[in-house]
């Protein structure tokens, strides 16, 4: 729980509604009573929320938001986009469970101790540090909450405080750090033989027939792609503005215009009459584009860039449109759009002539991987059985790239993370091979090197955010007990509701 609110705070408007959470200056009119009038949107134990209550915590935090940050555009609709609906229902959800453990353990807070932080609070102090009544009625006023709920909730807080304390206080981290420390910081000693797969020499030629079974069996590889002969065409405020003489301030005739102008150029152009006609008809011009594929290449294999056609437009004229096709009214910001399929040019196989260099290129390849995969059996196998590392490695490979004794932490971009990954989890004195695309390995764990704690300072940084990180993972299982046992009910319907 604690980890998510502070993922959450990284935005400004989060970081101010968790400190608003912090302070107790957001309350809630939870109500007791779980009917069916179809307004609960939250229920935990037995205290409910309604969706007026939701809403209204909702326009509260935008308004003081709105104060505190001097931000006076930021609306209703921007805080729905952020997802704070359900920042807001998360940690009412956390009080809740909170409040109702509390009062099944029988925690009370006694009136003298919620006087003192009251007076203690600095919000509501004078110049002088004295307990200010007219700031604090002033305060109070000002979130609009009463006396009695507020009290009533730095009762709950303090009560849900002591909860708290309770399951992360008194416990000794101090063991686990350290072998967590020595765990990361830990050095593995290894031999190791690697293979880069393109320098492995291969003697043999390959014959036509074995040329033709690849071709054969990769006939999409060697093909080339569809083309497509695309145009759009752009239609501007300034063009419907011309068009209907309109206003420049009349934005909302302007749009609908924009917009009667594109279907009345897709009715022209079904209707059979060319794109010069329209174009003088609406004063409107076509932009064409280079046939292009599906990835936006040429034909020349370069990428078309396009601020205007930009990928949204491609797929649509790939996935939505053949050929004479012409796209709905498209929505591109300032202006609209319409996006036209000319000519499609359908994927071909190219003449196994055309392409035998690449098919030699992959058997290449493929003899490659082969035959460093076949040393990785060899020796792999070889070690298994107890034979030396080098004199293993010198009869497969006597040219191998060969490191004996070689020494690394957990982060080494040297290698790939599985080879790591197996060397970390590796048994002293047992084989393990590691592949990625371009490198083969087969290596053999000879030490494990745990340090011993030198710097203080640094065990000590590590030791506190190990310590958090425990808090947070105890925190997070208590309140998923408390789930399970008070019980959670959200209303999506309900809560929906908010959205539209």
């Amino acid at each position: 729980m604690i980890e998510k609110m502070k993922r959450a705070s990284e935005t400004a408007i989060a970081k101010f509604l968790l400190a608003l959470i912090t302070l107790s200056f957001v309350f809630f009119g939870f109500t007791n009573d779980f009917t069916g009038s179809g307004n609960i949107a939250l229920k935990v134990a037995d205290k409910s929320v309604s969706i007026q209550e939701l809403d209204l915590e909702l326009r509260r935090q935008i308004d003081q938001f709105k104060q505190k940050t001097g931000i006076p555009n930021f609306n209703y609709k921007q805080a729905l986009q952020m997802g704070l609906v359900d920042q807001i229902i998360n940690n009412m959800t956390y009080r809740l469970l909170l409040d109702a453990e509390a009062k099944d353990e029988g925690i009370l807070v006694s009136d003298d101790k919620i006087y003192e932080i009251i007076k203690n609070t600095k919000d509501f102090q004078d110049d002088k540090g004295n307990f200010s009544p007219e700031r604090f009625a002033y305060i109070l006023d000002q979130n609009n909450i009463t006396e009695h709920k507020f009290i009533e909730e730095i009762s709950n807080d303090i009560a849900r405080q002591i909860l708290m304390n309770a399951i992360t206080s008194n416990i000794d981290h101090s063991y686990i750090s350290e072998l967590l420390y020595k765990n990361k910081n830990e050095k593995r000693v290894f031999d190791v033989v690697s293979f880069k797969i393109e320098n492995e020499k291969i003697s043999s030629k390959p014959t036509d027939l074995e040329l033709k079974e690849i071709y054969d069996a990769n006939k999409d590889t060697f093909s080339q792609p569809e083309y497509r002969k695309i145009s759009y065409i752009t239609i501007t405020p300034e063009m419907a503005m011309k068009f209907r003489n309109i206003k420049k301030t009349d934005d909302d005739k302007i749009y609908r215009t924009m917009i009667e102008m594109g279907e009345n150029v897709i009715d022209e152009i079904n209707g059979g009459a060319k794109i010069n006609e329209i174009a003088k008809t609406f004063g409107i011009t076509k932009t064409m584009l280079p046939d292009l594929d599906v990835e936006g290449k040429k034909r020349d294999g370069s990428i078309f860039k396009d601020k205007t056609f930009t990928q949204k437009y491609r797929d649509i004229a790939f996935f939505a449109l053949d050929e004479n096709g012409i796209s709905d009214v498209l929505d591109n910001g300032d202006n609209v759009m319409l996006v036209m399929v000319e000519k499609v040019y359908p994927s071909a196989p190219k003449s196994f002539e055309n392409v035998k260099n690449e098919i030699r290129k992959m058997w290449l390849k493929n003899a490659q991987v082969a035959q460093a995969q076949d040393k990785l059996n060899k020796i792999s196998s070889a070690l298994s059985n107890g034979e030396k590392f080098t004199s293993v490695v010198k009869k497969v490979d006597a040219n191998a790239n060969v490191l004996l004794n070689s020494e690394t932490g957990r982060f080494n971009n040297l290698y790939t993370s599985d080879f790591l990954t197996k060397l970390f989890s590796n048994e002293i004195g047992k084989p393990f091979t590691s592949q990625s695309k371009d490198v083969y390995y087969v290596a053999i764990l000879r030490d494990i090197k745990i340090p011993e704690i030198t710097n203080k300072n640094d065990f000590a940084k590590f030791h506190n955010q190990e310590k958090t990180n425990f808090a947070n993972m105890i925190v997070d299982n208590y309140i998923s007990y408390l789930y399970k046992k008070h019980g959670v009910k959200r209303n999506e319907k309900v809560i929906q509701r908010l959205f539209n």
